[in-house]
Order: structure tokens, then C-alpha cells, then sequence
């Protein structure tokens, strides 16, 4: 699975569509969209670093299927609610934790090392780029 099929199948579209039940976006759904984005867009900057594909494709399968457990199917993604507010949140954080209010090559670096020197659920998707 490659990195757009992975975001299509975490629903990174997250616009409320259809006249369904909306219903507020479970926690593990909202960090899952926000951790893996973020390493997306960090590694893309950062030479030092790239996206581990496999554990990517590793969360992305286990929160569908924690959702398709809960009842929700690909349709309803999209009418899930409080997406694009989370992920904002979860964002600015980030931002201000690393200090990317002006983002470059080195701080983005530094962000990613910090993350995956910490452990964290960001961290983990990093792989030392080949060199």
C-alpha cells in the first residue's frame, strides 16, 4: 500500500457528505489521521528520515479495523464529526512543541529525531533514510 492509498484508506477527506448519522470521531481515529499525516509531511522535508510503509500499513489496517468493529464503514467516515478541529489542535501542538512556527529542513529533522527518540506515536513511523 502505497502512501495515497494509505491516506485514502484512513479517510484523510474528512468533509461531511451525506445526510446520515454524523457521530463524533472516536480518539484512536483522529490521532491515527493526525500521527501519520504529520510524519508524512515531516519525513517529505526532511532528508535524514522517510515513512516506515510498514507500520503505517500496520495502524492504518488496525484502525479500520477497530472502526468496522465499532459499526463504522468507509461510507460514514466521512460524516464523522470534530475531525478537522482535532487534527488542527493536534497540529498546533506539534508546531509549538518543535518550534515550527517557521519551519525549515533542520528544525523539521530535529522534530522527527526528537519523536522517534521519545518514542512517541509520531517517532514510530520514521526510518533512518538510506544514505
Amino acid at each position: 500500500m502505497n502512501k495515497f492509498i494509505l491516506t485514502t484508506a484512513l479517510g484523510m477527506v474528512a468533509i461531511a457528505g451525506s445526510a446520515a448519522a454524523q457521530q463524533a470521531a472516536p480518539d484512536y481515529y483522529i490521532e491515527a489521521l493526525f500521527t501519520v499525516s504529520t510524519a508524512e509531511q515531516v519525513a517529505s522535508f526532511c532528508p535524514e528520515v522517510g515513512l516506515d510503509i510498514d507500520h503505517a500499513n500496520m495502524a492504518a489496517e488496525s484502525v479500520i479495523v477497530r472502526l468496522s468493529a465499532e459499526g463504522i464503514s468507509g461510507d460514514q467516515i466521512t460524516t464523522l464529526t470534530g475531525v478537522e478541529t482535532a487534527i488542527a489542535d493536534l497540529q498546533a501542538a506539534f508546531v509549538a512543541r518543535h518550534d515550527l512556527e517557521d519551519p525549515n529542513e533542520a528544525k523539521l529533522c530535529a522534530a522527527a529525531r526528537s519523536e522517534m527518540g521519545a518514542g512517541t506515536a509520531i517517532g514510530a513511523y520514521f526510518v533512518e533514510a538510506a544514505q
